[in-house]
């Protein structure tokens, strides 16, 4: 007999010693698996024929509604609308608030450069002399307002 024979018997038996424990073992978790399953399975049917019992019923009683009421449709309708509506309403005020906040400064820019010209021509009408001549060049060239700020 050759060496590497006697290396193969041996590697051969530490193997088969290796692998039978692990065979015992998987044969046992197998047969505890099996016995949990069917001691599961009736409980398993019971609750699958009762979930299709109450799918049946809930397909029953949509179907009653979706078909027998139609005022609870209509219901259904309007109150989608009333959303619809209230979302547009919803983005009109969000787009005048942000025209307002946009809009809103230059308006009062506006309006306070108004009051300062109004203003400005009051003092010259009260500083102007009573005999009116002016000069043929016309009145002296007024100040921009936002210059005297």
């Amino acid at each position: 007999m050759e060496v590497w024979s006697v290396v193969v018997a041996v590697l051969v038996a530490v193997l088969t010693g290796a692998l039978l424990p692990l065979l015992f073992q998987l044969r046992a978790t197998l047969r505890s698996v099996q016995v949990a399953l069917d001691s599961a399975s009736p409980r398993l049917n019971r609750t699958l024929d009762e979930l299709g019992v109450v799918t049946h019923e809930a397909q029953i009683v949509v179907a009653a509604l979706s078909d027998g009421v139609p005022q609870g449709r209509a219901l259904m309708d309007a109150a989608a609308g009333l959303t619809e509506t209230m979302t547009q309403l919803q983005a009109s005020v969000r787009t005048a608030t942000a025209v307002g906040a946009a809009v809103g400064p230059a308006i009062a820019a506006a309006f306070q450069a108004f009051r300062a010209i109004r203003a400005e021509e009051a003092t010259d009408l009260r500083s102007a002399p009573e005999g009116g001549d002016e000069s043929p060049a016309g009145p002296p060239p007024r100040e921009d307002s936002y210059e005297q700020q």
